[in-house]
């Protein structure tokens, strides 16, 4: 109780580095006590399954206990850097290729990232874009399906044409080896020959591509649009210390993942990324730790030439070859600014699919190149790469976690031996202070629960991909994530039988454990605290089922929601209107005006706006609807793309400025209560799983007219004569 007390006022100690330090040993203290307690005084032999349940459970709780103390130590000085802005009229800067990665995204994504790389402020002369297109390879081109080698050669064009348009360069290559990592090492060796030799059967079949051998590489996934300042924020980096390998800066994105999605979460709560990338990454950089991420980072080419390129060994090329470079003694670093604009996959199925190629990867990882024993690291390194790696294992637990309490309610085995007293004395002090702790480090970018949420949808299909990834650590393969999907209707994910299939499980477990609430008294402190358990993972269950009822998403361009001042002109009168805007896409922007502002539903207007660096933009507009709202009004607009010019200009604006998603980032880091967290929760599970219900009642009904309508269709000719012989006719 008086450690308790101590916890809650840890304003007590005035330096926050020693505060953080002892909130951190007091926590430490209560897992290392709870787990002794259940080491020595709970583990026994009651039965053969019970003992095996037992175990199980004990080992999922040993798994946790370790990532949370391996945590604590990886997170106990997150620093946050300055940016470096240097003058871009200096001519010691160095040279910059922009790397942009595609295989089969649509053209239209690679467009806006090549478009938004021509706005980024460096020396035109130091600065060289390349599409890397890995959808047009010559193997593509020769599909012996002519369907198959008929779009590769029109994606091809398409993108060549791109290219040509926008100043940039287009390079493709013989064969789609090794990924997203073999195109970008391609790539390196064909703008530097001198540096990466490459064999025969790798060379550069396309020459439009000129040589550059930029300094420095920044690396894009095509879906990633990068800010107008992203370079003059890193390459300071990079002048002050020659043995600094990376610079890696946050993802941040513009639509919701879709359990924000399908949940309503994605203005009230921090997105699920922003935890890693303004919390875990800042405090991995205090130990020379943290690791790049695929995209929105730059890298130094002479590094990159020691290794031959990005790493090949797993499908997470990105943390791989971060590994092996900080294993050389080179520095990595961490720039807290969102500086690129990305896409979260539209789908649960798509959701899954990225993240179990994540958990593949460091799974191999672990497997291939183990961090605990990996030369030349540093002992703190191992111990934050190693835990990078362990967190992927998560889906074991969890769904240990779902199960324990059903395996003794529903079947009677004894899963956990304690009494409540023991509980609330040993169990309770732990609970408290995990929770306690993991608000104090993670509180403004991950509300309470969310995390036990995001394991448990993905849970059941993490198990197989990284059981199989341990077992057969060379046979997982690189897989695109769908990006830019419309959903035309609500549906049920395919992936929702696991939690049909637990809620069944729970449901025949409430009779049971009214059974055998009477049957036995002698545990009730053992049904008490199931049977709680039980609750809390109902709530987990049925936000899950809120999330596999996919919610119908028609925007191809999705919205930010923004506060800015905007001017309007009209350009009749030449008259101009300060208003402000409530949101912004490439298609349009919402207005919020004064009602005494003359413009209505199909009128055309210039927007006149600047952004945070001082460049100005006029887009012409045009009303798509107005209506009321109390004393203002508000206006939906359109973009009108009157040339190419204007597109350009649109993207500039849309996506220019970092200071945007900064705002947005911050924006939703207010703390929330442990109870007001998961009373949210509750009620979001509550709206989610009627959604679910009523959409597959809905769904059956639909089908059942259809099928009324087959049958009566199926059935009239044979029993009309004169219909028959209509129809025939």
């Amino acid at each position: 109780m008086v450690l308790a007390l101590v916890l809650l006022q840890r304003d007590l100690f005035p330096n926050k580095a020693v505060q953080r330090i002892i909130f951190m040993l007091f926590c430490f203290f209560l897992t290392s006590r709870y787990w002794c307690f259940r080491t020595f005084d709970t583990l026994y032999f009651p039965d053969f399954w019970s003992f095996w349940a037992m175990a199980a459970l004990y080992i999922a709780e040993s798994y946790c206990i370790v990532l949370n103390v391996l945590g604590m130590f990886a997170n106990i000085f997150p620093i946050h850097r300055e940016l470096i802005p240097v003058d871009l009229n200096d001519p010691d800067l160095p040279s910059v290729d922009v790397f942009i990665p595609t295989y089969n995204e649509p053209e239209e994504i690679v467009a806006v990232t090549a478009t938004a790389c021509t706005h980024i402020d460096y020396p035109k002369e130091k600065l060289n874009i390349y599409i890397l297109d890995d959808g047009g390879t010559l193997e593509k081109l020769k599909d012996p399906d002519p369907k198959k080698a008929g779009k590769a050669r029109d994606r091809q064009e398409k993108l060549k044409s791109l290219a040509g348009s926008l100043g940039v360069n287009y390079m493709t290559r013989q064969r789609n080896i090794h990924a997203k990592a073999g195109n970008i090492s391609h790539a390196l060796a064909c703008t530097c020959p001198k540096e990466f030799p490459l064999p025969d059967d790798f060379r550069c079949p396309d020459k439009g591509s000129k040589e550059s051998c930029g300094d420095l590489i920044l690396m894009l996934d095509c879906d990633h649009v990068p800010t107008r300042d992203i370079l003059k924020n890193i390459v300071g980096f990079f002048m002050e210390d020659e043995d600094l390998f990376l610079v890696q800066t946050p993802h941040f994105f513009i639509n919701p993942d879709p359990v924000e999605k399908n949940l309503g979460t994605f203005l009230d709560s921090p997105g699920e990324n922003e935890m890693f990338y303004r919390a875990i990454q800042p405090a991995l950089d205090f130990w020379n730790s943290s690791f790049f991420c695929g995209s929105a980072g730059v890298l130094r080419r002479k590094h990159l030439a020691e290794i031959g390129g990005l790493a090949h060994d797993t499908i997470t090329e990105d943390a791989e070859t971060s590994l092996t470079l900080h294993g050389r003694g080179y520095k990595s670093a961490y720039v807290s600014r969102p500086m690129i604009c990305g896409l979260s996959p539209e789908t649960f199925t798509d959701f899954v699919l990225q993240r179990t190629r994540w958990a593949q990867g460091m799974v191999q990882i672990f497997r291939l190149k183990n961090p605990l024993f990996f030369k030349k690291l540093s002992f703190h390194q191992r111990l934050c790469y190693f835990n990078s790696c362990l967190f992927w294992f998560f889906g074991l637990a969890r769904i240990i976690f779902v199960l324990a309490p059903l395996a003794y309610l529903i079947f009677g085995l004894k899963v956990y031996n304690a009494s409540l007293l023991q509980i609330l004395a040993y169990t309770g002090p732990h609970i408290f202070g995990v929770y306690l702790l993991s608000n104090y480090m993670f509180g403004h970018v991950r509300h309470p629960f969310f995390s036990e949420l995001y394991e448990t949808a993905q849970g059941f299909f993490n198990i197989p991909a990284v059981l199989s990834a341990v077992f057969r650590p060379r046979s997982p393969k690189f897989k695109v994530t769908p990006k830019a999907r419309t959903l035309s209707d609500d549906f049920l994910s395919p992936l929702s039988t696991p939690f049909y299939l637990v809620l069944l499980l729970t449901t025949v477990g409430i009779p049971l454990t009214i059974l055998r609430w009477f049957q036995y008294p002698l545990e009730h402190d053992a049904i008490i605290v199931c049977s709680a358990w039980s609750a809390f993972n109902i709530v987990l269950i049925l936000l899950c089922l809120g999330i596999v009822w996919e919610r119908r998403q028609v925007r191809r361009q999705h919205r930010i929601y923004t506060e800015e001042d905007v001017t309007i002109r009209i350009p009749q009168t030449g008259d101009q209107y300060r208003c402000k805007t409530s949101d912004l896409s490439l298609d349009g922007v919402g207005l919020v005006l004064e009602p005494h502002i003359p413009i209505a539903q199909g009128d055309r207007f210039d927007l006149l706006t600047r952004d945070s660096y001082g460049n100005t933009y006029t887009i012409p507009a045009e009303v798509v609807q107005a209506y009321a709202r109390g004393e203002r009004m508000m206006c939906g607009c359109r973009f009108v793309v009157e040339d190419e010019q204007t597109r350009k200009g649109i993207i500039g604006y849309v996506y220019g400025d970092s200071d945007r998603w900064a705002k947005f980032w911050h924006s939703r880091g207010e703390r929330v209560s442990t109870r007001g967290g998961l009373a949210y929760l509750f009620f979001k599970g509550i709206e989610g799983s009627t959604r679910n219900i009523s959409g597959i009642f809905s769904l059956a009904v639909r089908v059942t007219k259809r099928y009324k309508a087959k049958l009566t269709r199926a059935v009239r000719p044979s029993s009309t004569p004169s219909s028959a012989g209509t129809h025939a006719s």
